[in-house]
């Protein structure tokens, strides 16, 4: 027989198992590390890593130095903004997905260069570029035409784009 002193005990066992495991299951993801896979979904487009060899092609194609100030759109892991750094370039990325936006400050720590970087979190087509000289992207080529299409287009500004569907580099 059920009386309402072993219902009261029975709930209050599952409630509390309900949450130890809840908080279990957020112990493990905490302590899990974040990383991406190419291909993961986002905003606007899947991601797709930049090649190394791109990065370097776009940054020198864009003779970026220490006296410039590169944006890479949809910056992803932070690669291109790192590697702008490591030139001597203040860069800044823009990226949608926060833990992206986590992993690019973990990657420029590691790589000792995060007094030169910043890493924001918000969407491409709002950025604010009027600090760029150089500005970076590697997207879809539909992201590609819009980003294009919007981005105002001063006196100053270089823009090398690439695509993971088109591996040449071209300038905008």
């Amino acid at each position: 027989m059920i009386t309402y002193m072993n219902l009261f005990r029975l709930l209050i066992s599952v409630f509390l198992s309900t949450i130890l495991t809840g908080l279990s299951a957020q112990e493990v993801k905490v302590g899990k590390t974040y990383e991406p896979h190419a291909g993961q979904e986002g905003k606007d487009v899947v991601w797709v890593p930049t090649p190394e060899s791109q990065v370097e092609t776009m940054l020198n194609l864009a003779k970026v130095t220490s006296k410039d100030f590169v944006i890479d759109l949809g910056s992803g892991d932070g690669r291109t903004v790192i590697a702008a750094a490591k030139l001597g370039a203040k860069s800044r990325g823009i990226e949608y997905d926060p833990n992206m936006v986590e992993l690019s400050r973990k990657n420029a720590d590691k790589e000792e260069v995060s007094d030169k970087v910043e890493f924001i979190q918000g969407d491409l087509f709002e950025a604010d570029l009027s600090q760029a000289s150089v500005i970076t992207m590697f997207l879809a080529p539909a992201c590609l035409a819009i980003a294009a299409a919007i981005i105002p287009i001063g006196p100053a500004p270089v823009i090398r784009t690439s695509s993971p569907n088109n591996s040449k580099l071209s300038a905008v």
